[in-house]
């Protein structure tokens, strides 16, 4: 689980830095402090979903996209099951 969160950690900040914002300008969109921002991007598992999901809205990065980041491309369940 820590190495997941390593990944997911380093895929925000990376993601941050390529859309190019900082720290402050994330906080600032969520409505909270950057020193709150600061530690979950560095430890992702204190992040709750809601938050989570701003993050990614404001990156404009899709969820199953995100964790297509980490995971590597994530089998289509739904054509799965038809098949």
């Amino acid at each position: 689980m820590e190495k997941i969160l390593e990944v997911m950690s380093g895929k925000l900040k990376g993601i941050r830095a390529e859309k190019g914002y900082t720290q402050e300008e994330i906080a600032e969109k969520l409505g909270i402090h950057r020193e709150t921002f600061r530690k979950y991007e560095n430890d992702p598992s204190m992040l709750e979903i809601g938050q989570f999901l701003k993050i990614l809205n404001i990156y404009e990065i899709e969820t199953p996209y995100f964790f297509e980041l980490i995971y590597g491309k994530m089998p289509n369940i739904k054509k799965e099951k038809e098949e």
